[in-house]
């Protein structure tokens, strides 16, 4: 299976170089603190991501007054950024399938062991894929919850997320992780509430 750590929620150099040519060919006259700030990396790594692009022709530089400069893409800039589009859609479709058969795995051995009524623990995209795969189960899913204030309450899938606060009442068979990316911070929050209940994690 695809290292989802390593190669989903890390960009890659090319998953960098597709956004910022995505973003430049909405926005040429950003600035490199601009773009520094929107995709959350150094300023030194966004000059340098630009300077490449130059080298490799991707984008032209144009004054724009007043002092600043557009970055502007080129043919061949368009042409890649094409390219990396196709790369990612294709990648997304492979991840998918191998996301959905580790899913359908870590579902049966919680079928094996008796688990009827689960609760999934933090919305991500994973946590849609393990929703969409339990309907071809006889689970039940008891309740979504997560930690953070700014999804709790809302509406995702038919369930409305609830907080953690409410496991115990809800008396379900097992908790599962849903969230690859807070998976280590979801098990010691499950530590520090002394959770009794069977805990799996999709990965």
């Amino acid at each position: 299976m695809v290292d989802s750590h390593n190669t989903l929620f890390k960009p890659s150099e090319s998953m960098r170089d597709l956004q910022f040519l995505e973003e430049l060919e909405k926005t040429p006259n950003l600035s490199q603190r601009e773009l520094s700030n929107k995709f959350g990396i150094a300023l030194g790594v966004t000059n340098a991501c630009l300077k490449r692009m130059v080298r490799r022709g991707w984008i032209r530089l144009t004054k724009v007054p007043p002092r600043r400069i557009g970055y502007y893409l080129t043919p061949k800039g368009f042409a890649e950024k094409a390219r990396l589009t196709m790369t990612f859609f294709s990648y997304n479709i492979h991840h998918y399938s191998n996301l959905k058969a580790v899913i359908t795995e870590k579902l049966l051995e919680m079928a094996s062991q008796g688990v009827k009524r689960v609760i999934f623990w933090g919305v991500s995209d994973e946590m849609e894929i393990t929703y969409v795969t339990l309907q071809g189960t006889e689970m039940e899913l008891v309740a979504i919850v997560d930690d953070d204030d700014g999804v709790n309450g809302k509406n995702i899938l038919g369930e409305k997320i609830k907080s953690p606060d409410a496991i115990d009442s809800l008396k379900p068979d097992a908790i599962l992780i849903t969230s690859i990316l807070d998976k280590e911070r979801i098990l010691r929050n499950l530590r520090e509430r002394k959770n009794k209940i069977t805990t799996f994690a999709i990965s």
